[in-house]
């Protein structure tokens, strides 16, 4: 996976679909079993009943479900929100993206991205990163039980790409310390960014009344926005991708929440011809916080084998970037010990150490989950098996894009974007949801 942005008020019910699974443990002797297999779609149109390609961080809702979105499948082929229940194992449908008319348009937006966010009362807010009235997408709220309701869809684009409310947000919606919800858009806004001469995207904040405002405009020496959090300080700290010509691998840096202070913290260093650097390139999803002004985060390129950094930034030394971990090397076949193009984010758990995923690599080139302490200690959990090349079909799935998260039980579940089932039409596996067990 590079990013998937390359590739109206209205409710809808929970539509009454629903699947069961057994889940299944895996024969290799490792602690993982899979929860959920995603169906196979179309190859032609991206269509399945259920949903396919859950390319989307799972997140637990109140009631101890599982509640995540897939990339595509419904029956329009442009993705749908799910709820899992983890006692029952069953698996809802709760609200299908309608389909899209000649324009790219629709009233509740397509192929939505990243991750849900849940706020009080079991009610989750995301967004879509295309559809929409002007095809440039939306952003929602879902009940538990299924009630869709459309926040704001994001405005048309002239004829240079630009407007100024951004564009395509593939990212996840913070809810601030303030009540309001916040959040980035990668393209849009009012400058263009990268060789393809689209918008850099915008910071945006969303009250409780449904008000939108556009706190900061990314600048093409800043990049295109991606994800940030708010730490305990109350300042948004995060990370911004691909800046224009050779301004570097991308920035960290520092927001206000009234976006009145913008500030860049950490410039990443240019990659060689090899795709190559010190600190790692382009950080897409969140950092975390584990102390007072010190933030862990995870690089999907760069670092000296161009595979990925995982990093450390801290306050008290703003003009250096720590590597935690450099991933290795990859062969012909894209297998190396410890994965590589780690594009999701880090969970800390309870023993102190931070857990995530790597795309690609390991032994198979599918990607690894793996543990990471403070102090550098790596450990590989599970590498994600081979697919079978005719069909892309494999026990446990492939590439696992955007990390885990920590259940109560202090296992970890997550997605897997490919595998699973497979398609002898479609030779791609469609991705499953799954479960580590971290102790006995």
């Amino acid at each position: 996976m590079t990013d998937r942005w390359l590739k109206l008020y209205g409710t809808l019910a929970a539509v009454v679909l629903v699947a069961t699974s057994a889940g299944r443990a895996l024969a290799d002797g490792t602690k993982i079993s899979v929860l959920y297999d995603f169906e196979v779609a179309n190859p032609n149109t991206g269509a399945s009943q259920l949903g396919s390609q859950p390319d989307t961080r799972p997140v637990l809702g109140s009631d101890h479900a599982v509640y995540g979105m897939t990339y595509t499948g419904g029956v329009n082929g442009n993705g749908v929100i799910y709820r899992f229940d983890l006692r029952s194992r069953k698996y809802t449908l709760l609200h299908t993206f309608r389909a899209l008319d000649a324009n790219g348009a629709n009233e509740d937006g397509a192929n939505p991205g990243v991750a849900l966010t849940r706020g009080p009362n079991n009610t989750f807010y995301g967004m879509a990163s295309f559809g929409g009235p002007n095809g440039t997408g939306t952003i929602f709220e879902i009940t538990g039980r299924g009630k869709f309701t459309v926040l704001h869809s994001f405005s048309a684009l002239d004829s240079s790409l630009h407007n100024e409310d951004g564009a395509n947000p593939l990212r996840a919606v913070v809810i601030g310390a303030d009540g309001n919800l916040y959040g980035t858009t990668r393209l849009g806004g009012r400058y263009t960014c990268g060789p393809k001469a689209t918008g850099c995207g915008v910071a945006w904040v969303m009250d409780r009344w449904g008000n939108f405002n556009v706190l900061h405009q990314f600048h093409p020496t800043e990049g295109h926005a991606a994800s940030f959090i708010q730490a305990g300080d109350g300042f948004f700290y995060g990370c911004a991708v691909w800046p224009f010509a050779a301004a570097g691998s991308g920035i960290l840096y520092r927001m206000a929440p009234s976006g009145n202070h913008f500030e860049i913290l950490y410039r990443f260093t240019a990659v060689d011809g090899n795709g190559n650097n010190a600190d790692g390139a382009n950080c897409y999803e969140p950092l975390v916080e584990t102390r007072p002004g010190i933030f862990y985060g995870a690089a999907y390129g760069g670092g000296p084998n161009g595979n990925g950094t995982v990093f450390s930034y801290s306050l008290a030394n703003p003009d250096v970037v720590e590597t935690v971990h450099t991933f290795s090397a990859v062969n012909s076949s894209g297998e190396n010990p410890d994965g590589a193009n780690p594009y999701a984010r880090l969970t800390p758990g309870r023993d102190g150490a931070l857990y995530s995923t790597a795309s690609f690599g390991g032994a198979n080139g599918n990607g690894v989950i793996y543990r990471i302490g403070c102090d550098g200690y790596f450990t590989v959990l599970h590498t994600f098996s081979a697919a079978d090349p005719t069909t892309g079909s494999n026990a446990d799935g492939v590439e696992p894009d955007f990390g885990v998260l920590l259940d109560e039980d202090d296992s970890l579940i997550g997605m897997a974007d490919y595998g699973g089932n497979g398609s002898i039409a479609g030779g791609v596996g469609n991705g499953t949801l799954y479960r580590l067990q971290l102790h006995e």
